[in-house]
């Protein structure tokens, strides 16, 4: 059947590279903020109910175990006001897990390999809601290198032409 006139369609934006500076390596259980520079401020400016991630990184050690989690830290939700970062007491909101392979290859720790995330809900308070994005490196016993990259691809919901 083929997709016709009016039908509803996933739309995409573009892929957008929200790291800045140099994010740092990240320990076992720990997070790792994207925007080391603070210059992107990722803001959610269609108000798109929906986003993908793709992150690119390595570990020191490939791991055998665990996981890495996207989690959105939202900016400015009442006026200034916003909830605390990412700690190790408070996870904020955790939007998806990256898959991980936990063979030699391509997870090898001396190159970057690239995992996507390939559906999220955009947690969102108010039209064009700020958000910095973190990485948590969960249960992995190895640590993410430095200079990771993230980059997220907003998603709607629309009518095919």
């Amino acid at each position: 059947m083929p997709i016709s006139t009016n039908d509803a369609i996933i739309k995409f934006d573009s892929l957008t590279e929200v790291t800045s500076g140099t994010p740092a390596s990240i320990a076992n259980n720990a997070y790792g903020k994207a925007d080391q520079g603070a210059t992107v401020n990722w803001t959610n400016a269609d108000d798109a109910e929906f986003a993908a991630a793709v992150l690119r990184l390595k570990f020191t050690t490939n791991p055998t175990v665990g996981s890495v989690a996207l989690y959105a830290h939202p900016i400015d939700v009442q006026s200034t006001n916003e909830p605390p970062a990412p700690t190790a007491n408070f996870d904020a909101i955790n939007v998806g897990v990256f898959p991980l392979s936990f063979s030699t290859s391509p997870v090898a720790n001396d190159t970057f390999y690239h995992t996507v995330l390939p559906f999220f809900i955009i947690p969102s308070w108010a039209t064009a809601q700020r958000i910095d994005w973190y990485i948590k490196n969960v249960n992995t016993s190895q640590t993410i290198a430095a200079s990771w990259q993230l980059w997220i691809v907003r998603k709607a919901l629309g009518p095919h032409a």
